[in-house]
């Protein structure tokens, strides 16, 4: 197939698009009309074969992997999606591998909003670079830099599934070996958190205004609550028996990273509007003066993990 044809397969199925792209696939570049009063917010992300994702991950999961990490970061900045843009390169690819790629884009902006709106395709090393644009109401955006002493810190859900479900991957032959036949509807709870991350795209626009900063889990709680740290020149204490945790020991799993819950901080006259939507919010310490975090075991004693987090280099 020409490289327009396999363009086509992606676009087979999807709808017409909204009133606010101007300018679709098909041209140079899309044309996006932003709200009045509003802010664009973007962010991209590449998702390489055997760094990023497992070889032999089927295209659908792929692609709802790589897209769903993105709309990860429009929620922390509580942003509503509205575009995205994906460059993928493949050394072959064809028109059933395609379609199947398109509907996993599908599955993971479902309940988002956010629309196929450009891309490009190259052959090379299989890796998926998604590019997406959000909005949200001038100058509400949530920041890393807004948290302040006394601040409690709270997470979104439980962290530690996603390295859970990947050790199943790695330690499992039988698993490994069934996973290019699985499909989105497919995949066994154990290996959900990992392959199919939630974007917490609603609860980042309900903590605007409620939020004093925030940022998604992925590169391991202790790190992303330390960016937080160091942009808003405070430190942190967690309390380490408060911790949400699912599927490893709590040292593994503030470091695990891949969760993609949301952390954040509130002032404590502001918990009360905390939205009630179903998930745990959970509070897990608070913000104090000085810098770094303290990860504090239920007798006093600070405890210090192996590792601090995730890191590409």
């Amino acid at each position: 197939m020409s490289e327009f044809d396999l363009i086509d397969a992606l676009l087979a199925d999807e709808p017409p698009l909204p009133s606010w792209v101007s300018m679709g696939p098909g041209d140079d570049a899309a044309v996006l009309a932003p709200p009045p009063d509003s802010e664009w917010v973007l962010s991209t992300d590449t998702l390489v074969e055997g760094r990023h994702f497992f070889a032999g991950t089927p295209p659908d999961l792929l692609a709802y992997r790589a897209l769903a990490v993105n709309l990860s970061d429009l929620a922390a900045m509580g942003a509503a999606p509205s575009g995205f843009l994906v460059a993928l390169v493949a050394p072959e690819l064809d028109g059933a591998w395609c379609r199947r790629f398109s509907a996993g884009l599908r599955a993971a902006s479902a309940d988002s909003g956010a629309r196929l709106v450009g891309g490009n395709l190259a052959r090379g090393p299989l890796a998926v670079t998604v590019t997406v644009t959000g909005t949200l109401p001038r100058g509400s955006a949530l920041l890393r830099s807004g948290a302040a002493v006394g601040d409690v810190i709270y997470v979104s859900g439980p962290i530690g599934a996603a390295l859970a479900a990947r050790r199943v991957l790695e330690g499992d032959a039988a698993v490994r070996a069934a996973l290019p036949g699985m499909s989105v509807n497919e995949v066994p709870d154990a290996l959900r958190a990992y392959l199919l991350p939630t974007a917490r795209v609603a609860l980042g626009a309900q903590l605007r205004g409620i939020a004093s900063a925030c940022i998604d889990v992925s590169d391991g709680l202790l790190a992303d609550l330390a960016h937080i740290c160091d942009r808003s020149s405070v430190a942190a204490q967690i309390d380490l028996e408060s911790l949400p945790v699912k599927g490893v020991n709590p040292l593994e799993a503030v470091v695990a990273g891949d969760d993609y819950e949301l952390l954040f901080t509130v002032p404590e006259e502001r918990a009360m509007h905390l939205p009630d939507n179903g998930l745990a919010l959970t509070a897990i310490g608070r913000i104090e003066h000085g810098a770094g975090v303290r990860l504090m075991a239920a007798d006093g004693r600070e405890v210090a993990p192996a590792e601090r987090g995730w890191s590409h280099f």
